[in-house]
């Protein structure tokens, strides 16, 4: 094996090893997830003490996902319905300004299968779990990965709705870089 070829071949699983992490680099996508996961009101907390000082344009859907999340975990009923609400408008507001975005619409269809019946915020999430199943191939890795993560444990969407697409991302990637190592060996 001559060096041009060993070459290559290091530089590959270099750039195949660090594929899952450029896509996310401007925004720790992977904590605000782990936070929606999260029973610890600390890490909600804090996670959502950092949105709010952020300039992200999502991020009152962010905030709003995260207060609703965070409603089930506070003791006091009227504090649980009054940061419920709070969530509810900001999430609700940002999917009316901006209808089509897939990844709104995947945090309500989390709050949505995790509220109480009695809370009457189940009514889109049929409507929800479809847009995002149409739009999982074009959506970003970083919300494809938080979708087929969270297909697992969801009553609606299922890992096999989300099978297909990975293997295509993969194979399309690959010949990504079967393209950039080629021409880079020229």
């Amino acid at each position: 094996m001559n060096f041009r070829s060993s070459f290559s071949a290091l530089l590959f699983f270099f750039l195949l090893s660090t594929c899952k992490y450029t896509a996310a680099a401007s925004w720790p996508y992977t904590e605000f997830y782990a936070a929606m996961q999260s029973s610890d009101t600390l890490k909600i907390s804090s996670q959502l003490s950092a949105i709010e000082k952020s300039s992200l344009k999502e991020k009152d859907a962010y905030a709003g996902a995260l207060m609703m999340r965070m409603s089930g975990l506070v003791k006091s009923g009227m504090d649980k319905l009054k940061i419920f609400k709070q969530g509810r408008v900001k999430l609700e507001q940002s999917i009316k300004q901006d209808s089509l975005n897939v990844e709104y619409r995947f945090l309500r269809l989390i709050i949505q299968e995790h509220i109480p019946d009695f809370m009457n915020y189940h009514s889109k999430k049929t409507e929800d779990a479809s847009m995002i199943r149409e739009s999982f191939r074009k959506l970003q890795p970083h919300l494809q990965e938080a979708i087929r993560d969270y297909s697992v444990h969801s009553h609606i969407l299922k890992p096999g709705d989300f099978q297909k697409y990975r293997l295509l991302r993969i194979s399309q990637r690959l010949f990504q870089l079967k393209g950039m190592l080629w021409n880079m060996c020229r």
